[in-house]
């Protein structure tokens, strides 16, 4: 072992240059899978959002139609 390579170990420049070509694909493949996950969930907001305002709209329309049956016993009974 020499003073430059104190742990006899030497990484070229070449090796260093694989090995950060190497992680620039994995980086475009989590990218792609970052793009993939956020359309994912995207798509399940929406749906969560469609279920809350169906969830939220039911009260209304049974008071509707609630209303809507006392209208139609009063007039069936005779009543203004």
């Amino acid at each position: 072992m020499s003073e430059r390579e104190p742990l006899g170990v030497q990484i070229t420049a070449r090796e260093i240059y694989d090995e950060l070509r190497d992680m620039r694909g994995e980086v475009r493949t989590m990218a792609q899978h970052l793009d993939t996950d956020k359309t994912a969930i995207a798509d399940h907001e929406a749906r969560i959002r469609a279920i809350e305002r169906w969830k939220y709209s039911i009260p209304a329309a049974v008071l509707m139609g609630i209303a809507s049956v006392a209208v139609e016993v009063a007039r069936a009974t005779g009543g203004k």
